[in-house]
């Protein structure tokens, strides 16, 4: 069972589990979209690794991986205390898992971020 601090998934039953016991069960390709989200977290799964697990290397549509990606955050809404899960879209890249407290982000989070919006738009 994969966590973090206010949230738990489990994969056998494809449930996202609150500290306050509330559940949802995900569909298949939200859960599989979880379950690969949560095994890199806060780093970048590429658009063509989540086609990979998720459809088996069968052509996909770019607005079929938005639309789980859209459903996955829409199912996570569901549960207070999900909003501590954020996926982030990287333009042209893919997708992010980051976590959070609730409290503001530090610092050097925010330049990071800065850094890879330049590196990215004019490099």
């Amino acid at each position: 069972m994969s966590s973090s601090t206010f949230l738990r998934y489990d994969a056998s039953t494809h449930t996202v589990r609150n500290a306050q016991g509330n559940t949802k069960i995900l569909s298949p390709q939200c859960a599989a979209l979880l379950a690969l989200l949560l095994e890199h977290p806060h780093a970048v799964v590429t658009r063509d690794h989540i086609r990979n697990i998720i459809w088996r290397h069968n052509v996909v549509s770019e607005d079929l991986i938005n639309h789980v990606v859209y459903r996955l955050k829409k199912e996570l809404k569901c549960l207070p205390g999900s909003h501590i899960w954020h996926i982030e879209a990287i333009t042209k890249t893919g997708y992010r898992l980051t976590y959070s407290s609730g409290e503001s982000q530090p610092t050097h989070y925010w330049l990071r971020r800065w850094r890879a919006w330049l590196k990215l738009h004019f490099w």
